[in-house]
């Protein structure tokens, strides 16, 4: 009897079989994972923990512009801005830093975007004084008023409107509206300053010397709205020599009247009227 010989063709066929079904158990043990997640109403996606969320952007952003570093502000932002497009917050702090680089019609365009999806009185001083650097003041005076109907005590938008009146030339209404933002804050520098030259504009010599003074006294280098405009000391100088060509003397500090002088002068009054008594 001849031996049995083993079927190559029947050996082949299993050696198949199982190879097919090694590779379907790999690709299950990839897949199941995934598809159960897919099936449990989960996107893997959140499963994966980002670098950097929005606010993470959000407090970088703000810590530059405490800095007043406003190239490193646009870079965060732009960063921030490509996974979160119509973020209210990074928009309008690239809106800010953009103004302070002297683009002004990009940081209005900025915050027009932020404002429908948050509508906050800051955003609309934000964009008023983008406007205003471009010589917009009525459009400035309207982003004021769209302010102060959200909260009538932001004095931000006071200063926003009485700098756009100045440059209207409507002189008495810019007066009375910066009068009210320094009620709220006295403190306040840009206020004092704006305060100042609408004083001087007036012709009122005394009183904008006095404004910009206590402006300086405060703050003499405080961050001013955009590029380019000239600083209080700089408008106290100003100011002091047209007042001094029309033979407008303005009301001396304190120092010129100091304590020990005026005693000094009191005895030497004693002394020369007891010398006339006598």
């Amino acid at each position: 009897m001849s031996p049995v010989r083993p079927n190559n063709h029947v050996f082949s066929l299993v050696a198949k079989i199982y190879f097919i079904l090694l590779l379907l158990l790999l690709v299950m043990a990839i897949c199941i994972p995934v598809t159960g997640l897919m099936n449990s109403g989960t996107d893997i996606t959140t499963k994966v923990p980002a670098i950097i969320n929005v606010t993470e952007y959000e407090t970088l952003g703000k810590a530059l512009m405490a800095e007043r570093n406003w190239s490193g502000v646009i870079t965060i932002t732009n960063e921030g801005l490509v996974s979160y497009p119509y973020n209210p917050e990074l928009l309008c702090l690239q809106a800010y830093a953009m103004r302070k680089t002297g683009h002004y019609q990009e940081a209005a365009d900025l915050v027009s975007l932020a404002i429908p999806n948050d509508t906050q009185a800051v955003r609309y001083a934000n964009r008023g004084y983008a406007l205003l650097a471009m010589g917009k003041n009525q459009d400035a005076i309207n982003d004021a008023d769209s302010a102060l109907a959200l909260n009538s005590a932001y004095t931000t938008a006071y200063a926003l409107k009485a700098f756009a009146l100045r440059n209207t030339g409507n002189l008495s209404a810019a007066e009375e509206t910066i009068d009210k933002a320094i009620t709220i804050d006295p403190k306040n520098p840009h206020y004092l300053h704006i305060q100042g030259g609408i004083l001087a504009d007036r012709g009122n010599c005394t009183g904008a010397i006095d404004a910009y003074r206590h402006s300086i006294n405060i703050n003499p280098e405080y961050d001013l709205p955009w590029p380019g405009l000239t600083n209080a000391t700089a408008d106290l100088e100003k100011t002091e020599v047209l007042c001094a060509a029309k033979g407008i003397q303005a009301s001396p500090t304190k120092a010129a009247f100091p304590v020990g002088s005026l005693f000094s002068a009191g005895i030497l009054a004693i002394v020369i009227i007891a010398r006339r008594a006598g």
